[in-house]
C-alpha cells in the first residue's frame, strides 16, 4: 500500500487549487465536496456530519491546510482501504487543479501526457510543500527516459534550463528581500515580527508586489501620523 506522504501529494493539489482567495483557507462548504469525492475513491464510508461536527467549535470562515489535517487524518487518511485506485484519486485531483496552473493553449504535449508528467513530477518531489524536485533527480530521470526512447540527450539545452531555474530563485530571493516589510507577520502567541519562511501560494507577480508595497507603506505612514 502507498504511504500517506505519497497520497496527501494529490490532496495538496485539490486543496490548495480550492484556496481561490490565496490565503491558505478553504471555505468548509467546498471542503465537505473535496471529503466527499476523497471518501469516495479511496473507499471509506462516508460520514456526513463529521467535518461539521469536528469543526463545531470554530466559527463560520473559511479552513486552512492546519486545520483540515486533523480532520483528514481521522476520518479519512485513518481509515483508507488498500484497494483504491490511486489513479482515481490523482485523476480527480488533477481535474481540481490544472485549470488553477495550466493553460491548454500553451501546452506541447497532450492533455492526458501533460497528466502523467503531472504523476511524475509528485512521485520524485520531495516531501515538503510546495512541492518540488531535486535538479539533480530531475536530470537522472529526464536522462533515462531519453534514453529509453532512444533520443539523444541534449547537454546544452539543460544546462540552459538550469540556469533559467537558478535565475527564478535568484529574482524571487531578490524580490523578498526588497518587500520585507510586506513579509512580517504576527504569528498567534508571539509578541514580535517572524519573517514567513513558507512561502505556499503566494506567488505574486511584480506588479501585484508593487501595489502592496504601496498600500503597507500609506498604512505605515498613517499610523505614525496617528502618534
Amino acid at each position: 500500500m502507498l504511504s500517506r506522504d505519497e497520497i496527501l501529494k494529490p490532496i495538496w493539489y485539490a486543496f490548495t487549487a480550492l484556496d481561490v482567495d490565496r490565503n491558505g483557507k478553504v471555505s468548509k462548504s467546498q471542503l465537505k465536496v473535496l471529503s466527499h469525492n476523497l471518501c469516495t475513491i479511496l473507499k471509506i464510508p462516508h460520514n456526513t456530519s463529521a467535518l461539521e461536527e469536528h469543526f463545531k467549535d470554530d466559527d463560520e470562515g473559511p479552513v486552512s491546510t492546519q486545520g483540515y489535517m486533523p480532520y483528514l487524518n481521522m476520518f479519512i487518511l485513518d481509515k483508507i482501504q488498500a484497494n483504491f485506485d490511486f489513479n482515481e484519486l490523482n485523476k480527480m485531483c488533477w481535474t481540481l487543479s490544472a485549470p488553477k496552473h495550466i493553460s491548454s493553449k500553451h501546452l506541447l504535449i497532450s492533455e492526458a501526457d501533460t497528466f502523467k508528467v503531472w504523476c511524475i513530477f509528485n512521485f520524485l518531489s520531495e516531501d515538503k510543500y510546495p512541492l518540488h524536485i531535486v535538479t539533480e533527480e530531475l536530470e537522472y530521470f529526464l536522462r533515462r527516459l531519453f534514453a529509453a526512447m532512444g533520443c539523444s540527450w541534449n547537454e546544452d539545452r539543460f544546462e540552459g534550463y538550469k540556469m533559467q531555474l537558478a535565475n527564478k530563485t535568484k529574482n524571487w530571493k531578490h524580490k523578498v528581500s526588497k518587500h520585507e516589510g510586506l513579509l512580517q507577520i504576527i504569528q498567534p502567541g508571539n509578541k514580535s515580527p517572524t519573517k514567513m519562511t513558507n512561502w505556499g501560494q503566494a506567488a505574486f507577480t511584480e506588479t501585484e508586489l508593487n501595489e502592496m508595497e504601496r498600500i503597507w507603506q500609506e498604512n505605515k505612514t498613517r499610523s505614525y501620523d496617528g502618534q
